[in-house]
């Protein structure tokens, strides 16, 4: 594994400045060896249209994207889709996440046609899990040079309090490329 240089981490002085190397600083709390910088995004279910919940400016790889369910989901959540509002592209089939338990986690693959990535249930025996079968992260290009789009859920309504807290880990592939919570 080759040195990395984080250029937004300031440099750390030590006492033995002769063993410190500049070129090896540690990486900010919000960044992941392999995956990249995490950005997390709670978002409301309980609206009937769907929501923005990321931002991306210029081009990045979303190396790996999860939702967790932090409030339990209603009946009535299904369809739910991830897609970039933009340009009205659709990054996953919908799927049904209806009744979802407190700690049931989904996440996104790297083919679009697919629905989101999840245990085999939505029920409380099947949460703080989530089977990839053998499919593998998200490794998605999005974004456009010079320019930004915003990648949004879209789904049917839920009840008062419904949530899921989002977790998108990206590699920025142009200098500036950044993705913020909408």
């Amino acid at each position: 594994m080759g040195a990395f240089r984080n250029v937004n981490a300031p440099l750390i002085t030590t006492p033995a400045a002769a063993q410190y190397n500049p070129w090896m600083t540690f990486p900010t709390p919000d960044f992941v060896d392999g995956y990249g910088y995490k950005v997390t995004k709670v978002e409301a279910v309980d609206a009937v249209t769907g929501v923005d919940l990321f931002t991306v400016t210029g081009k990045v790889l979303i190396k790996m994207w999860i939702g967790e369910v932090t409030n339990a989901l209603h009946t009535t959540v299904t369809d739910y889709k991830l897609r970039v509002k933009t340009d009205n592209v659709d990054i996953c089939a919908a799927t049904n996440i209806s009744s979802a338990a407190v700690g049931w986690i989904f996440s996104l693959s790297g083919d679009a046609g697919l629905t989101l990535l999840t245990g085999s249930s939505h029920a409380v025996s099947a949460v703080k899990t989530q089977d990839n079968n053998a499919i593998g992260m998200a490794d998605r290009f999005v974004g456009l040079a010079g320019g930004s789009c915003v990648l949004q859920s879209l789904r049917t309504a839920g009840a008062a309090g419904d949530s899921i807290t989002h977790s998108l880990w990206y590699l920025p592939l142009e200098a500036g490329a950044t993705v913020v919570a909408a």
